[in-house]
């Protein structure tokens, strides 16, 4: 009869090679049990299921609660680095080059490798995982047929995650469902994304039918039937977006348009996921000298902002939030914990983390805030009244939630560069100093580990005013973050694109009852924005165009830009390369030129341009899985 133990080396053998030793360390409480006795006993399949969610690494997660070197928000231009020490820049410059190969090929189990690398190694794991349990899924003799169904339908669901999360980056792979058989030659081969899609949609169609609406209280947080049929939404238009639908087979486009459907008209069925309500953030006083302007956190806003931070470390899942995240707490000594590290880490570093010994820190990049249309809901090119030298007034409320700027007070770290308790981001300020929110060239090598913004600009979005962490273990963290990975604002972009796409801005899904139209105007009132102009939405090519820029503003910071980018073959054109930085400088007092008292200038930086090539839109596999499998073959081009 086997052991367990024997099984996870099938499982090891049988993952086409790939590195998995470290997994043997999470199943400890199962070593030495018999095969039997782990799948007979619907408590121990449980457990056993339930070691795949820790191989489950989104674009915003982390592994071991440690936080990602590379996110993908950096990747996507969103943002850039401002670590000046270890090897954040030298990653970085990897990626810029257009070198993925040596990024995949970094040992996962060596400090500073980046999630995305982890995500591969990781994902083959969860897949072998799942193949073991649903192989042995119905020898559960003390189970009821809803709780082994429900089980089963969590695996179908984590196997079209894992398989998405992998095959969005590299193409194609072999969709094993099966483990191989242990003394039989390894000879898979790579399969088509085309093929690939088709078994996540399987599977997933499979978790709609067993998984329930609704989990009791204390299996909260599992996924339910609405986060399958929405992430088959999200797989549905990433096959059908050029990257891989090559011959706009408008067929895939209506498959992504009924998906999201599907997901928005149950969802109204059955009282799931109500878009919350700031639509009051258009009165905010935003205009020069507004009273709104510089707050922290603007009452009209917070119905808003509370869908990601919030105020004590116990939190209620936002209403719209469809699957995320449990909260993760680090505990540090003297009773002092930080809850969550991970998605602060991976943005906001240089605020929250500024007295760390480890920061990370993401500046805001000039290029990607241009983005925001003005209040009137125009681009700014398009707005006579916008004036690019006062950039920060009277923008899209979402704008005052995601961006933080100059003059804006904020509870900095206690002892950081910055003591003053107000965003300086200046090159110059009114003291004519340099702004202290920014690395001071004459600081001594020995703080260079401190995180420094570069770009003129902060992410918002993700950090509570208040909050900070500080050299290890000490702080201030009565707040929570939500790490969000799918949420109803995602489904009616989803929708809108793909019915776009299908049917041009004013048609209809099959079974649906919105335009493309409607749907983004959803997503734009409830911010308290104007429906999209007229100018914007006379074809489908206009209104692609401002649908790309809304899921831009939307779903800023939450990890989607970079694969955006990538499946509508973009990301190699030269706004979606460039590094834009804002600097700002005093002149002395405000006037008609500078109604501020600072310039505004806007400055590329050309040595931080991305290189990417057409071979850069499918990632590489490492060159170990080639040499180990010779007819797993490596990525076209690499």
């Amino acid at each position: 009869m086997k052991k367990y133990s024997y099984l996870l080396w099938l499982g090891l053998i049988c993952s086409l090679c790939f590195n998995c030793e470290d997994y043997l360390d999470k199943v400890q409480e199962f070593e030495g049990l018999q095969e039997d006795d782990v799948f007979s006993d619907i408590r121990l399949a449980k457990l056993f299921l339930d070691g795949a969610y820790t191989n489950l690494i989104s674009e915003v997660s982390t592994a071991n609660t440690g936080s990602d070197w590379l996110p993908a928000m950096t990747m996507g231009g969103e943002g850039y680095p401002g670590r000046l020490a270890l090897n954040v820049p030298e990653t970085y410059n990897l990626y810029a080059q257009g070198d993925y190969l040596s990024l995949i090929n970094k040992n996962p189990s060596f400090q500073g490798t980046p999630f995305f690398v982890n995500r591969y190694y990781e994902g083959w794991k969860g897949v072998r995982t799942v193949n073991s349990f649903l192989e042995h899924a119905n020898e559960i003799q003390n189970g009821t047929p809803l709780e082994i169904n429900r089980l089963k339908g969590q695996a179908y669901f984590l196997r079209a995650y894992f398989f998405h999360l992998m095959t969005k980056r590299h193409g194609g792979l072999a969709y094993l469902k099966d483990n191989l058989d242990l003394n039989s030659p390894i000879t898979t081969e790579r399969e088509s994304y085309d093929s690939n899609l088709a078994d996540m949609i399987i599977d997933l169609n499979q978790a709609i039918n067993l998984l329930p609406i609704k989990w009791e209280s204390e299996n909260t947080g599992r996924p339910t039937k609405g986060a399958a049929m929405a992430l088959k939404s999200r797989i549905t238009l990433f096959g059908a977006s050029p990257l891989a639908n090559k011959s706009n087979d408008q067929a895939l486009w209506i498959d992504a348009a009924k998906a999201a459907s599907d997901v928005i008209n149950f969802a109204n069925d059955n009282g799931l996921y109500n878009l919350i309500d700031a639509s009051a953030a258009n009165s905010m006083d935003v205009d020069t000298g507004g009273a709104d302007l510089f707050v922290s956190e603007p009452d009209q806003l917070k119905p808003y902002r509370n869908i990601f931070v919030g105020p004590g470390v116990s939190k209620v899942i936002p209403q719209e939030v469809i699957f995320m995240e449990p909260n993760l707490r680090f505990d540090l000594p003297g009773d002092f914990s930080l809850n969550p590290v991970p998605r602060l880490s991976l943005t906001v570093g240089f605020d929250i983390l500024k007295g760390n010994t480890n920061p990370m820190g993401i500046g805001a990049l000039a290029n990607f805030a241009a983005k925001y249309e003005t209040k009137n809901g125009l681009d700014i090119k398009d707005d006579p009244s916008y004036n690019p030298q006062n950039p920060f007034v009277n923008r899209d409320p979402r704008f005052y939630n995601d961006i933080l700027f100059d003059g804006v007070p904020w509870v900095f770290t206690v002892g950081a560069l910055n003591n003053t308790g107000v965003v300086d981001l200046a090159q110059i300020n009114e003291e004519g100093g340099y702004g202290k929110s920014l690395h001071d060239p004459q600081t001594p090598a020995n703080r260079l580990w401190r995180v420094s913004n570069l770009t003129g600009l902060m992410v918002r979005k993700w950090v509570p005013n208040g909050a900070y962490w500080q050299n290890g273990n000490t702080g201030s963290w009565d707040f929570h973050v939500n790490n969000i990975l799918m949420r109803m604002s995602e489904v009616y972009l989803n929708y809108a694109e793909a019915v776009n796409e299908a049917y041009g801005p004013s048609g209809t899904a099959p079974g649906g009852t919105l335009t493309a139209i409607q749907a983004i105007n959803i997503i734009r009132n409830r911010v308290g924005m104007p429906d999209v102009k007229s100018m914007y939405t006379g074809s489908k090519e206009l209104f692609r165009e401002r649908i790309k820029n809304e899921r831009a503003i939307e779903l800023a910071y939450e990890g989607f830009r970079y694969d955006d980018l990538r499946r509508w073959k973009v990301a190699h054109l030269d706004e979606n390369t460039k590094v834009d930085f804002l600097e700002m400088r005093w002149q002395g007092g405000p006037s008609t030129t500078y109604p501020t008292g600072f310039s505004f200038d806007v400055v590329e930086q050309p040595n931080l341009k991305k290189t990417f090539n057409d071979r850069n839109y499918w990632w590489p596999i490492p060159s170990t899985d080639v040499e180990a499998t010779p007819t797993f073959k490596q990525t076209p081009g690499w």
